[in-house]
């Protein structure tokens, strides 16, 4: 049976160790000076050296040849260790020694001198998972530990550990290792291994190991006992099922472009190609993550150096500087749903181009309310100061107005013909003045008949409101119930009604919802509106009791 490449590439010596430099570093000057604890806490994720430095460490303070801190691995002690079968170092996994018993069995021996080496050295991996018992039993030793034992506790969930244990050892933080760091160590294990593997393939497997040098050699040991010794990305990407980051970044790139056609083109091509379409929408949240968070602050990409290259980490920022945080939230949100729903879905990819749909929607409705913003501010608003100007000048002086009425007059002309065109095909400039809110209040009962087909619920919303005032083609409409104004609010709903009022009276004009006590608030005095019998048949409420009914509970007759 053939070594795990993790074992069998395991570092021998401090200098050996790839990353953790600042525990190294530290551990190997205490040793030279002589300063050794009794108790080192390690934390971290899984996977990136705590119980590889746990075992130099309980080499090099028992070698008999030490050199600049690092054990010799020549002398008995080195060499027994290296086979698991020193004495004085025990080894123990609290997962399955949760119990007080097992650590009362390790007491009783702790006073006992080591057998061959300097120290006993007591290595406990997953420390947090010992039980309450067996920390106050260890809690006790740890207060007043022999000379001769060592104690090294490894966990990767700091937070379970009490604080009692934690403030009598010395505690060290790990970090998730760089991708280039781990992509040194693969490429030196491809070099012993005789392999030759394509350029991003070693990236490609340390990204996705997320920021673990046993999980990257984990893959790459995968890989190597399935192919031959020329290695590809694709055949990586297909052994592992898993997309790679420039596929996310090509998708994003798409619509962030806003090449919704593309974007969906490309999902079919992911899936007829027989990508995971789950790990797909995955790999895009999390790219689209990162562009958020580098947006909010762009000292963030020091914290992908463990899941990203350099050139990677380039390209996102680049990215990043041609979208805004709005945009990229809506990106998060849709795929999420997306993901989610792609198990349960008769069409694998369908939740994914429903995603981009939504998003293109979205898009279409944000555009059409920034026309109409930006008509307001460019040829409303212009046209009225203008115009109040003339006004103000035809008061003030005769003749002379009369000419700068005609000069003032090819002012608006011109203001309004370097307009943006696409605003003006979007947007119908309304007739001022044409109509007012008493044409609107005589009309309101045919409007509320002519909604009807269009939408039977805005009927029965309709008739809980009424019209209070109108001006500059907007009108202002108070709603009874809040739930009334926040469906009429919708883009949608309230294009139906404008619609409708435009067709009946010949003018464009914009819809503002607000409920009865806002209007009150604004000066608004609201008075129940009396409707004659026709009026009342024509909306359905010549019943009292059904009056009532409505007025209660802002219901419909069906």
């Amino acid at each position: 049976m053939s070594e795990v490449l993790y074992r069998k590439y395991r570092p021998l010596s401090f200098d050996e160790v790839v990353g953790q430099e600042h525990v190294i570093k530290t551990i190997k000057n205490s040793i030279k000076n002589g300063k050794v604890a009794h108790a080192y806490l390690f934390s971290g994720p899984r996977g990136i050296g705590k119980t590889t430095i746990a075992r130099i460490l309980a080499k090099t303070v028992n070698c008999k040849d030490q050199k600049d801190g690092n054990p010799c691995n020549k002398c008995e002690t080195c060499l027994s260790i290296n086979q698991s079968s020193f004495l004085d170092m025990v080894e123990i996994d609290a997962a399955t020694h949760t119990q007080v018993d097992k650590m009362r069995d390790i007491i009783e021996k702790i006073n006992f001198a080591p057998s061959v080496g300097k120290y006993k050295v007591y290595i406990i991996d997953e420390v947090h998972m010992l039980s309450k018992g067996a920390f106050n039993a260890l809690l006790k030793t740890l207060e007043e530990p022999p000379k001769h034992v060592i104690f090294i506790l490894a966990t990767t969930e700091i937070h379970k550990i009490p604080a009692t244990i934690i403030s009598r050892c010395q505690r060290f933080d790990f970090h998730r290792m760089k991708v280039s760091e781990i992509t040194e160590c693969l490429s030196e294990i491809a070099k012993k291994e005789g392999v030759k593997v394509e350029k991003g393939v070693l990236d490609f497997i340390a990204i996705n190991s997320n920021g673990g040098l046993r999980d990257s050699e984990s893959l790459f040991g995968q890989i190597l006992s399935i192919e031959d010794g020329d290695i590809t990305l694709r055949e990586v990407q297909e052994i592992l099922s898993v997309a790679d980051i420039s596929i996310s970044i090509e998708m994003i790139n798409l619509i962030i472009d806003k090449k919704y056609d593309q974007a969906i083109r490309y999902i079919s091509k992911m899936t007829d190609d027989g990508y995971d379409l789950e790990q797909f929408a995955k790999s895009i949240i999390e790219f689209a993550r990162k562009l958020m968070l580098i947006k909010i602050s762009p000292e963030m990409e020091e914290h992908f150096s463990s899941e990203m290259t350099q050139e990677q980490i380039s390209e996102l920022k680049n990215i990043a500087q041609k979208t805004t945080i709005s945009q990229l939230i809506k990106i998060i949100r849709t795929f999420i749903k997306g993901k989610e729903e792609i198990k349960s879905s008769i069409i694998p990819q369908l939740p994914l181009e429903l995603a981009v749909a939504e998003i293109d929607i979205e898009d279409k409705d944000s555009l059409t309310e920034v026309k109409k913003n930006d008509y307001n501010d460019k040829i409303a608003q212009p046209i009225k100061k203008i115009t109040e100007k003339v006004s103000q000048q035809v008061k003030q002086s005769g003749d002379f107005v009369k000419k700068s009425i005609g000069l003032e007059k090819k002012k608006v002309e011109a203001v309004i013909s370097i307009q943006d065109e696409e605003i003006k095909d979007e947007i119908e400039i309304p007739k001022e003045g044409s109509i007012s809110i008493e044409d609107i209040k005589e009309e309101w009962c045919e409007i509320l008949e002519e909604v009807k087909p269009f939408n039977h619920s805005l009927t029965a919303f309709l008739k809980t409101c009424q019209p209070i005032s109108m001006k500059d083609s907007e009108i202002l409409v108070s709603c009874k119930y809040s739930f009334h104004k926040d469906k009429l609010q919708k883009v949608e709903n309230r294009e139906i009604v404008e619609n409708v009022i435009k067709e009946i009276l010949k003018q464009k004009v914009f819809l503002k919802f607000i409920t009865h006590d806002e209007a009150e608030k604004m000066g608004y005095k609201i008075q129940e509106v009396s409707f004659s019998k026709k009026e009342k048949k024509a909306r359905g409420e010549d019943d009292d009791l059904v009056d009532s009914a409505l007025d209660m509970f802002g219901g419909e007759v069906v």
